[in-house]
Order: C-alpha cells, then structure tokens, then sequence
C-alpha cells in the first residue's frame, strides 16, 4: 500500500487530529479517515477510523503500522499550523 495524499488536517478534539487519506494498492484506490493522537506539536500515534471496504481495516491497520514513523513526520508541519491557527482563535475571542 502506498499513501497518495493527506487531506483537510483539523482539529476534532484539544489532543486530537484528523484527516482524510487516499490510499492506493496494486489498481485500487481507497479512502480513509486517519485519527492523530497529539502532544504538543507531536503526533503519538495514529489510527484508522471510518473507510471504505475496497481495502480492509486489517490492511490499513498494518500499513498504518508499518508507515506510522513517516506519516508522523509527514504530518508535523500540519500538527503545528492546525495548534498556531486553535491558539489564534482562542486569542481572537478572549479580546
């Protein structure tokens, strides 16, 4: 399997992250939703929620766990753009 894109990277909770993958495998083309478990600017892990049944939740968990190190990385600049922008929001209200 191979991640082809990230998409719309938000924030669902204080902690916690998500975006919406599109994952290929030989011909097929998949959608995932993927949740990122954050600390600071860090993602601690991520995991698979809803997604299509044209690869199994068995294939998205292993390949999540085989490529769980490079999509952290990946995602990182998001991590902090996505906190930056909660943290001007915040500021913007309590004026």
């Amino acid at each position: 399997m191979e991640l082809q894109k990230l998409e719309n990277f938000r924030l669902i909770d204080r902690n916690k992250a998500g975006a919406n993958a599109t994952v290929c495998r030989d011909d097929t083309i998949a959608t995932a939703e993927y949740i990122f478990y954050l600390q600071a600017n860090d993602c601690l892990s991520i995991r698979l929620g809803r997604h299509d049944s044209q690869i199994s939740t068995q294939d998205h968990e292993a390949f999540l766990i085989q490529e769980q190190r490079n999509i952290r990385h990946m995602v990182k600049p998001d991590v902090i753009r996505v906190r930056q922008e909660a943290r001007a929001r915040i500021s913007e209200n309590n004026v």
